[in-house]
């Protein structure tokens, strides 16, 4: 089966989707790390779609860079370009998307394989907005049994799964 961008679309298209179904949305920065991981320095950048000025339950999407960037595009844009990833899924988050991918096309390009920690976090994020607490605690175990998963990761899914008990 051949690789096809078909599937992806790009931030900008995402965020003009969002703008056209929440006009009174905003994206906002949840969180930004600097961390250390298999031997490299990332960026871990965490962003909110906020459909509403009142939204009480906002998308969230998470994205990580290495630092510094695997290109000449990408050097001394890091945490920008993780924030535009976190947008994109944040927004795929709130929009409920018809999307096979829940990466942009932004994100495909890199050098760097896709992070496992991306990918948890992502995921539980969007079980999260689901409400899905067995989903968050399957993401757990698997998160748990991964080698190298750190335990500020484990217990940003627990602190998830806490916040759907309430």
């Amino acid at each position: 089966m051949a690789f096809s961008m078909d599937d992806y679309v790009d931030v900008a298209d995402r965020l003009r989707q969002f703008k056209s179904v929440y006009p009174n949305g905003s994206l906002q920065q949840v969180s930004i790390q600097f961390i250390d991981f298999a031997g490299k320095s990332w960026v871990v950048y965490t962003a909110a779609a906020y459909r509403s000025p009142d939204d009480i339950r906002p998308g969230h999407g998470t994205a990580w860079e290495p630092v510094p960037g695997t290109s000449n595009f990408k050097r001394d844009s890091e945490v920008m370009n993780a924030e535009t990833s976190a947008w994109g899924r944040a927004i795929v988050a709130v929009l409920a998307a018809e999307t096979k991918r829940i990466a942009t096309r932004n994100e495909i390009p890199q050098k760097s394989p896709v992070s496992p920690i991306d990918d948890f976090i992502a995921l539980a994020h969007l079980e999260y907005e689901k409400g899905d607490i067995e989903a968050l605690r399957g993401i757990y175990k698997r998160a748990k049994g991964t080698r190298g998963i750190s335990v500020e990761l484990l217990k940003q899914i627990e602190d998830l799964a806490k916040g759907l008990k309430k």
